[in-house]
């Protein structure tokens, strides 16, 4: 092997991106614009849902 392993996350993260926002070169801007955004809107939906499924399971213990 003489590629540096990626870790999880990243290795994770990077296959989410890829298949929610498939940015292609013939994009226009705007569109690529849109794409991003919601990507980043995603990824705080998902996060704030596993801080708030965090809490829930720490009051329920």
């Amino acid at each position: 092997m003489s590629g540096k392993k990626e870790g999880l996350i990243k290795s994770t993260y990077q296959e989410i991106k890829q298949t929610i926002m498939d940015i292609k070169p013939d994009d226009s801007p705007t569109k690529k614009f849109g794409k991003r955004l919601g990507f980043v809107m995603f990824m705080t939906l998902m996060v704030c849902g596993a801080i708030a499924m965090l809490i829930a399971i720490s009051f329920a213990h």
